[in-house]
């Protein structure tokens, strides 16, 4: 496995795997502002030279990471890819922009997603409602790594 920076070829490969993950894509120029306003917060993960899953994420005007989409294909969740992902980005939000407090969104029928995010460290802090387009709710998630050395 090998987790690099996206490159602007990637994102017709990230869009197709967006529309593989969810119900409601990112479209495709949500995914092109991403990745060029915050490179080094978008990337990939390979398998065997095949994009397999990204994340991406930005950083808040309070200075908090922000992930703003982690993917993995069907065909290869539960092998620890998104777990590596999130390592990752969090990794590179603290050594780039010294953040310590991390957020994101996700779905309250996510109980996998959920699961993941809890062991890494995330909580839940509220919900928020009528979130998604077709009307589902989403939990916020915090981490806040400022006191863990």
């Amino acid at each position: 496995m090998n987790i690099r920076r996206a490159l602007q070829e990637d994102l017709a490969v990230v869009f197709e795997l967006e529309k593989k993950c969810f119900n409601d894509p990112y479209p495709i120029e949500l995914l092109t502002m991403l990745q060029s306003l915050y490179p080094e917060l978008f990337l990939v993960a390979e398998h065997d030279g095949r994009v397999v899953g990204y994340v991406s994420g930005l950083i808040r005007t309070d200075g908090s990471g922000h992930i703003v989409s982690l993917c993995v294909d069907p065909e290869y969740r539960r092998k620890g890819i998104g777990r590596q992902l999130m390592i990752e980005i969090e990794d590179l939000m603290k050594k780039l922009f010294n953040v310590c407090i991390y957020r994101l969104e996700v779905r309250v029928s996510n109980s996998i997603a959920i699961q993941l995010y809890e062991s890494i460290g995330y909580r839940i802090q509220a919900r928020m409602s009528r979130y998604y387009s077709n009307g589902e709710d989403a939990y916020l998630m915090i981490k806040d790594a400022c006191l863990i050395r």
